[in-house]
C-alpha cells in the first residue's frame, strides 16, 4: 500500500471512528448521563433534519467530530497528518460548531428565542476565549513536563476547571429558563429541538475532551518527550471527562442561574488572571 493509502485510511478511520465521529457521539451521550440531562429517545425524522435548525444541528456534530479528530490523541490513527494538532484548524472547528447552531436562533422571529440564543453566544463565546488561551498554553506552549514548570501548568488547569462551565452553558451559566421554559428552542417541534439539544451536548462533550487532552503529560517534539504511555494517556484523559463532568453537575445543584454579566465577571476576574499568570510563569522559566 503507498504512503497516501496509508494517510487515506488513517484519516478516514480518524474522522469516522476514533476520534471522530462516533467517539463524539459516545462521548455526548456520556456527557448527558453524567449531568444527568434528558437524552433523546429516538432518530428525529427527515423533516427535522431538513429544517435550518435540524441542518445546524447536524453541521455542529459533524464539526465536533472534526475538532476531536485534529486533537492529538493517543493511538490517533493519523498522527502523520500535518493538520493534526494544528491550532489553526483546531480552533476553526470547534469555534464553528458552537456558532453555526446559534444562527437560527438569532434570526427566529420569536423574540424570546433570539434573545436566548444572544446570551447563549456571548456567554459561551466569553468562556472560549478564556479557554483556548489556556488550551493552547497546555498545547503548544512547549513548556514540557519537568517539575519547575507544574505550577504554571496547575495554575492554567485551574484556569480551565473555572471556565469550563461558562464555555459549556453548563450549571449556572446554562440556557435562561425564567421567561421561556423552551428557550432557545422556542417554536420548535420535540423531534427538532431534541436534536438541537444533543447537538448542545455532542459539542460541549467535545470541548471538554479537549481541554482534557490538552492537560495530558504526552509531550509533543523531541525537546518534551511523552511522560506517560499511550494507554495511560487515554486513561487519563477518560478519568479527566468524568470527573469534570461530575464536578459540573455538581455545581449546577449548588449555584443559582448568573446573569450574563455575572457570566462573564466569572470569566475576566477569576478564570483570565489564573490562566494569564500561568502562562507568565511558564514563559519565565523557559526562559
Amino acid at each position: 500500500m503507498l504512503a497516501w493509502e496509508y494517510v487515506f485510511v488513517g484519516v478516514t478511520l480518524s474522522l469516522l471512528l476514533y476520534p471522530g465521529l462516533a467517539l463524539a457521539l459516545g462521548l455526548g451521550l456520556l456527557y448527558g448521563r453524567l449531568l444527568a440531562l434528558e437524552l433523546p429517545g429516538s432518530w428525529p425524522g427527515m423533516p427535522a433534519l431538513r429544517t435550518p435548525h435540524g441542518l445546524a444541528a447536524l453541521a455542529s456534530i459533524g464539526l465536533s467530530a472534526l475538532g476531536l479528530a485534529l486533537l492529538p490523541w493517543p493511538y490517533h490513527p493519523a498522527a502523520g497528518w500535518r493538520a493534526i494538532g494544528s491550532p489553526l484548524a483546531l480552533w476553526a472547528a470547534f469555534e464553528l460548531a458552537f456558532l453555526a447552531p446559534l444562527l437560527p436562533g438569532l434570526l427566529a422571529p420569536q423574540a424570546l428565542a433570539a434573545r436566548a440564543a444572544a446570551r447563549e453566544m456571548q456567554m459561551s463565546m466569553g468562556g472560549r476565549c478564556v479557554l483556548w488561551l489556556a488550551i493552547g498554553a497546555s498545547l503548544w506552549g512547549g513548556a514540557g513536563w519537568a517539575p519547575l514548570v507544574l505550577p504554571g501548568r496547575l495554575l492554567i488547569g485551574l484556569a480551565m476547571l473555572l471556565v469550563l462551565p461558562v464555555a459549556l452553558g453548563a450549571g449556572p451559566f446554562a440556557a435562561e429558563r425564567s421567561l421561556s421554559v423552551a428557550g432557545a428552542e422556542a417554536g420548535l417541534d420535540e423531534p427538532t429541538a431534541g436534536l438541537v439539544r444533543f447537538a448542545r451536548l455532542v459539542r460541549g462533550a467535545a470541548l471538554l475532551a479537549a481541554a482534557s487532552v490538552a492537560l495530558l503529560p504526552l509531550g509533543r517534539g523531541t525537546r518534551n518527550p511523552p511522560q506517560l504511555q499511550p494507554w495511560a494517556g487515554l486513561a487519563l484523559a477518560a478519568a479527566l471527562f468524568v470527573v469534570a463532568a461530575l464536578l459540573l453537575r455538581q455545581l449546577a445543584a449548588v449555584m443559582p442561574r448568573l446573569t450574563l454579566p455575572a457570566a462573564l465577571r466569572w470569566c475576566w476576574s477569576r478564570a483570565l488572571p489564573l490562566a494569564l499568570v500561568g502562562m507568565a510563569y511558564l514563559a519565565l522559566v523557559r526562559g
